[in-house]
């Protein structure tokens, strides 16, 4: 069965990646992280391009968002399981099988630290779950 969508579900849980980010690259760890990447404030401000860096990203966010909500979809059917905590089960899971394993590539073959990797994966874990988390209690 084809999932019914809730449109403006997941317009807001696209959002939340920006607000994550903002939260994480920033007052949490942003600091930390400029130093595991080797550039300052300065350096960042120098090359930002608005489009790219928040634009395109939204974009993504919004793509992932939409397969995020089709996923808790079939998750739905196979395990009649809804509700936030099944969202953030979801997430949980497709970060576990598809975004630290397929991240490790980025340590394995592009030679970035075990440190970054790890930051921008558990960025990556509690964007997903939040973002399930929105998207199955709506």
């Amino acid at each position: 069965m084809y999932p019914d969508i809730n449109y403006l579900a997941v317009f807001v849980a696209s959002l939340l990646p920006m607000v994550t980010g903002a939260l994480w690259y920033g007052p949490l760890f942003g600091q930390k992280w400029m130093d595991m990447i080797g550039k300052t404030e300065e350096d960042l401000r120098a090359n930002f391009n608005p489009l790219k860096s928040y634009g395109i990203t939204w974009v993504f966010a919004l793509i992932m968002a939409f397969v995020l909500a089709h996923v808790l979809g079939a998750w739905y059917d196979a395990y009649g399981s809804e509700g936030w905590m099944a969202g953030i089960q979801a997430g949980f899971w497709i970060w576990l099988g598809f975004v630290l394993t397929i991240g490790w590539q980025r340590v394995a073959f592009e030679d970035i630290s075990l440190g970054l990797w790890g930051l921008n994966t558990l960025y990556n874990l509690v964007t997903l779950m939040a973002m399930g988390a929105v998207l199955a209690a709506w």
